[in-house]
């Protein structure tokens, strides 16, 4: 696919947030009776957890603006069922968590990408509490083999500091546990601020620790919005974007002081449900940010830092090896193809990801996807500011968290 290249211009209405349709769809679907979750996110991941919760007897029905859920799970009483959840990874760990508390007897696989991704921590917490999980390959990954109704009650302890949805995995089966999880972390917490998002979902579908149906309106993805208000800064144009919250929770809204300390002109118009973030500016140095807290937006940073005129130095990155693809790596490559510099620096207890600009013009890239739909979406930012004939291997991975990111995309370009 060519990328388009040009000026950022226009008003978009951002998708609902990927992380929070996913918390919402399975506290729901633990909940008798009917729950309505509006706006949320109809994209590739949560459609796979939607389906794996409807094989387990929830019925969803999914409309435009809003989807039904009702519960609750029943299990699978009689044969073993097998649950393959793609790539998925927001899936992955809440499912590992939620079968050990229901009837049956269940396999849990992935993408061979998913096979890779680290579930130890996540086992080993649940099998403190009784859950049997018996790895089918290798130790501490998929696939395994759970024993429904295994999983007990009671204090359980969990290492925060590889994955904040082992943490919210553990929370969100509580509800379906007598007597419920009493959740302690151990070590610096990865991305908490996720953690704090579960705990909100859970106030709304079960405030007093039993499940019980609700609506829920889900507000629109800060990792979405990362992308246009990166790209109306390469681009020097002005973006308008609808269905923010200003004091979101959400950890990549941290991207909107990283766009303002780059030199990005940022302010709310409006108030309440009818508030757009207006967009515009020109990137005018590079910035210092630490990512771990908020991984997602540590590649459209990067493609916002690309062409800056100094120097960025962001640190956490070590965490993105371990994300739908090698995003550290991806990064590097990024930033190469257009003519900037990158080094990783290993610091003692983290890793550093320095950027510099194009030492002279940039030239057209092309650009590989690596099946990450961040990296697809970075490229995209990108190629706003290159020759005309920039190409993406795989536009095609954009499903997994923005189906209708091309067409949002362009008709915000305005050619040059």
């Amino acid at each position: 696919m060519e990328l388009p290249r040009g000026r950022l211009s226009g008003r978009v209405r951002l998708p609902g947030s990927k992380s929070l349709t996913n918390r919402a769809l399975l506290a729901a679907a633990l909940a008798p009776g009917r729950s309505e979750l509006v706006a949320p996110l109809d994209c590739d991941d949560t459609r796979v957890l939607a389906e794996a919760l409807e094989r387990l007897g929830a019925a969803i029905r999914r409309g435009a603006r809003s989807w039904t859920v009702e519960g609750p799970l029943v299990g699978a009483p009689g044969a073993e069922m097998t649950i393959d959840v793609g790539p998925a990874g927001t899936p992955a760990r809440f499912l590992l968590a939620l079968l050990a508390t229901l009837p049956g007897t269940f396999v849990l696989d992935g993408s061979p990408r998913m096979r890779q991704r680290p579930m130890g921590p996540l086992v080993e917490a649940l099998a403190s509490r009784g859950a049997r999980i018996e790895p089918l390959e290798r130790e501490g990954h998929l696939p395994v083999r759970i024993a429904g109704r295994t999983l007990s009650g009671g204090a359980v302890s969990i290492r925060s500091d590889v994955s904040s949805q082992f943490v919210s995995a553990l929370l969100l089966a509580s509800p379906a546990v007598a007597g419920g999880l009493d959740v302690r972390t151990e070590g610096r917490p990865a991305s908490g601020a996720y953690v704090d998002l579960t705990r909100q979902v859970l106030a709304v579908f079960a405030p007093d620790g039993r499940p019980r149906s609700a609506r829920y309106v889900v507000p629109a993805d800060d990792s979405a919005a990362c992308f246009p208000i990166a790209g109306a800064l390469v681009s020097r144009g002005r973006v308008e974007l609808e269905g923010l919250d200003p004091g979101s929770a959400q950890p990549d809204a941290v991207f909107r002081r990283w766009a303002a300390e780059a030199g990005g002109a940022l302010r709310w118009e409006g108030a309440g449900e009818e508030a757009v973030l207006a967009v515009e500016g020109a990137v005018r140095g590079g910035v210092e940010a630490d990512v771990d807290p908020a991984p997602d937006a540590a590649l459209p940073l990067v493609a916002l830092v690309a062409f800056a005129g100094g120097a960025s130095r962001l640190r956490g990155v070590a965490r993105l090896r371990e994300k739908e693809s090698d995003r550290l790596a991806a990064a590097a490559e990024l930033l190469t193809r257009v003519g900037a510099t990158a080094r990783v620096e290993e610091e003692p207890g983290e890793a550093c990801l320095l950027v510099d600009g194009p030492a002279g013009r940039p030239a057209r890239a092309d650009f590989r996807a690596s099946g990450d739909h961040r990296v697809a979406m970075a490229a995209a930012v990108l190629a706003l500011a290159l020759p005309e004939g920039s190409t993406l291997d795989d536009p095609g991975v954009v499903t997994k968290s923005y189906p209708g990111f091309w067409s949002d995309w362009s008709s915000l370009v305005t050619p040059l």
